[in-house]
């Protein structure tokens, strides 16, 4: 194998190690997700009336970043979800008794 494609290969499973790395601290730290999440519920203050007109742009960037960052989290969990698909794929096609499929290159 040449020292290109090694050093390319050695590069491609550092990003992937670093990827599962940080999804196993986020699995271990999960109840503090919820709980943050738990806190991050929104309840409008009561009796403070209609939002001010000078606050109208503010609060229209507000919804748009909520929007922006409710699409990134559906795109996260879909990838998520994909990424589970794969990987319980590769097991049971794996657990024939012999090894877990690999890449191969067969080009010369």
């Amino acid at each position: 194998m040449s020292a290109d494609r090694s050093a390319a290969w050695s590069a491609a499973l550092e990003a992937m190690e670093l990827e599962a790395d940080a999804v196993e601290q986020m699995l271990r730290h999960r109840e503090l997700l919820e709980q943050a999440a738990q806190k991050m519920v929104f309840v409008p203050p009561a009796g403070i009336g209609p939002l001010p007109l000078e606050l109208t742009d503010r609060a229209h960037l507000l919804v748009q970043r909520q929007l922006d960052l409710a699409r990134e989290l559906s795109i996260a969990i879909a990838g998520n979800r994909q990424q589970a698909r794969l990987v319980n794929r590769t097991r049971r096609e794996g657990s024939g008794g012999g090894p877990p499929p690999v890449y191969h290159d067969i080009r010369t």
